[in-house]
């Protein structure tokens, strides 16, 4: 990916400093692009030095900190050049109101924007999609059972149905980066919907890919581009890398029956339990 063009590498930078990143302009000794995450995520802060590099011939100086229990890592590039010129892809990388603006004001101010991935090459726009997920997305495999009824010659019949389900999101609030994203993925052939989140102050989470030939499309496209680790927020996949999840996950579609039919609640629980420890062990090994 490194042996890009430079302008094509400003553009993946772009990509990381608008899904988990900011641009700081104020202030004579704080002008930067700064990443942060946790610290077992290492491995995106040596991306994005290893992309700031490339590009601008300097170096990201990186720091460790704690907050409420936990350590994380700050990388930050300074220059007020480099803010220019990454601004020159998109007027601002502000994805959210903040507290000095109501979301009317906001929503009517310049809005970020990811018109320099959309109008780009198609491999570009892989990258970008699998870079967003990377930073700023989760996947979520498993085998749901449902209850389901059906009707014969005037008699109903209950019945118990287990699916496989695969949810590929992305994390994102901004309307007209929500809107962007939608069109890229369209690109891409991959069938998206929006999440809603009336918790959140636009009332949008983001993106979600569940339709299975999409999500085994967006896998083979190559997942997340680092080692990057399945955060606390899932209890059952805490610590496993997202890579490891997704070759799981094509190896599940490949290889297993992703549908099963019962006629009763016990025979579909029993199913369930041995489909979940194969899931499992699909996604470990």
């Amino acid at each position: 990916m490194l042996k890009m063009g430079r302008e094509d590498l400003k553009k993946l930078l772009g990509i990381i400093i608008m899904s988990d990143g900011t641009i700081s302009k104020s202030g004579k000794y704080n002008r930067s692009i700064k990443l942060e995450t946790i610290s077992y995520n290492k491995c995106q802060h040596t991306l994005f030095k290893k992309i700031c590099r490339s590009i601008f011939n300097k170096n990201v100086s990186t720091i460790s900190y704690k907050t409420q229990g936990r350590v994380m890592l700050c990388s930050r590039l300074y220059g007020k050049k480099q803010i220019e010129e990454m601004l020159k892809l998109s007027p601002t990388y502000q994805t959210t109101s903040g507290p000095n603006k109501s979301k009317e004001e906001f929503l009517q101010s310049t809005q970020p924007s990811i018109s320099f991935i959309n109008e780009g090459k198609t491999d570009i726009k892989k990258l970008a999609l699998r870079i967003w997920f990377d930073f700023d997305g989760s996947i979520i495999p498993s085998f749901k059972i449902k209850k389901k009824r059906d009707k014969k010659k005037d008699r109903v019949y209950d019945y118990y149905q287990i699916q496989f389900e695969c949810d590929i999101n992305i994390s994102e609030t901004n309307p007209n980066l929500i809107k962007e994203l939608l069109e890229l993925c369209k690109s891409l052939e991959l069938r998206a919907i929006i999440k809603k989140d009336k918790r959140k102050w636009s009332g949008i989470d983001g993106i979600r890919i569940s339709e299975l030939n999409s999500v085994k499309k967006f896998i083979e496209m190559g997942g997340p581009v680092t080692i990057v680790k399945i955060s606390s927020k899932s209890h059952r996949l805490k610590g496993t890398t997202k890579r490891k999840v997704c070759k799981g996950v094509a190896r599940i579609i490949r290889d297993v029956p992703l549908s099963y039919y019962f006629k009763d609640r016990k025979s579909a629980i029993g199913k369930k339990v041995y489909l979940d420890s194969l899931l499992s062990k699909y996604i470990k090994n």
